[in-house]
C-alpha cells in the first residue's frame, strides 16, 4: 500500500521544477520512511538527489519499496492544478497507474500511467570537499546574475574566511567577494584553499527551481571537484541536493 498526503504543494513544485531543468522522466523511489530520487541528466554532467522524509508529509503510508517513473511534464501539469491550501494525495492504482487526488472543498482525481522503468541506481559522488559555504539563496542568485553578464562559467575560490566568485571572457571580467562579515554569508569553512569552475547555465537551472521560501543553501566544492548545492525542503530534515561536474580546461 502506498498513500502520501500533503497539505502544502510547495515541496512538490520545487522537486518538479528542479527535475524538469534536467530530465524528461522522473523516477521516484518510495520507501517506508522516505521518498528518494537520484537521477543524472543525459550528458552526465549534473545529478539531482532527493531525500524527502516521511515526517515532512501530513500522511505517509508505505508498506514496501516502490519505484514510480513518470514523465516530468505529466506530473507537473497535474501539480499545477493544485493551489495553496489544497491537499494532494498520491496512491497506487490498478496495474501501473498512479492516482493523484487534489482536494479543495471538492475532489479532483487524476490518473497517470507509470512508465516502464529503466532506472538504475546511481551512486553519490564520494568526495571530500575542501570548502563549505552556507549563504542566502538570494545572495547566490544575485552573484550568478553578476557573473553571467560577461561569462558562461563561474569560478569559485575559497580561502580562509572568504569566498570569491568570478567570471571572464573576451568582453570583460567580474568578481564578487564575500567574507564572514557579509550579510548574505552565514558560514564559511575552508580546510584547504580551493578553486574550481562550473557552468553558469547548469547552476542557474537548479537555483531558479528553488522556492522563494528557501532562505539558505549550502555549497561545497574543492579543487577540480564537483560542486554540491544543498537546499532544504523544509525544517524537518528533507533536502534536495545538486551535483555539477567541474569544467576542466
Amino acid at each position: 500500500m502506498l498513500q502520501v498526503t500533503s497539505k502544502d504543494v510547495n515541496g512538490w513544485n520545487t522537486v518538479i521544477k528542479a527535475a524538469s531543468a534536467l530530465l524528461e522522466e522522473i523516477a521516484l523511489e518510495f520507501h517506508p520512511d522516505k521518498i528518494t530520487m537520484r537521477n543524472m541528466d543525459p550528458s552526465h554532467i549534473a545529478m539531482l538527489n532527493l531525500e524527502w522524509l516521511a515526517q515532512s508529509f501530513d500522511g505517509y503510508v508505505c508498506d514496501g519499496e516502490y519505484i514510480i517513473t513518470l514523465r516530468v511534464d505529466d506530473l507537473a501539469n497535474v501539480v499545477k492544478r493544485a493551489s495553496k491550501g489544497d491537499t494532494m494525495e498520491i496512491s497506487l492504482g490498478e496495474g501501473n497507474s498512479v492516482i493523484i487526488k487534489v482536494k479543495d472543498g471538492y475532489q479532483r482525481e487524476f490518473t497517470l500511467h507509470s512508465l516502464e522503468s529503466s532506472h538504475t541506481a546511481v551512486p553519490l559522488p564520494k568526495v571530500n570537499f575542501a570548502a563549505k559555504v552556507t549563504m542566502t539563496l538570494k545572495g547566490f542568485r544575485e552573484a550568478i546574475a553578476d557573473i553571467a553578464t560577461v561569462s558562461d562559467q563561474i569560478t569559485f575560490k575559497g580561502e580562509s574566511g572568504s569566498l570569491t566568485l568570478s567570471g571572464s571572457s573576451e568582453y570583460g571580467n567580474v568578481k564578487v567577494t564575500m567574507t564572514t562579515s557579509t550579510p548574505e554569508i552565514k558560514e564559511i569553512s575552508v580546510n584547504d584553499a580551493s578553486t574550481a569552475s562550473y557552468s553558469i547555465e547548469y547552476l542557474d537551472k537548479f537555483i531558479r527551481s528553488l522556492s522563494a521560501s528557501t532562505e539558505t543553501i549550502t555549497i561545497e566544492f574543492g579543487n577540480r571537484l564537483p560542486v554540491k548545492v544543498e537546499a532544504p525542503l523544509d525544517q524537518k530534515g528533507s533536502k534536495l541536493e545538486y551535483f555539477l561536474a567541474p569544467r576542466v580546461e
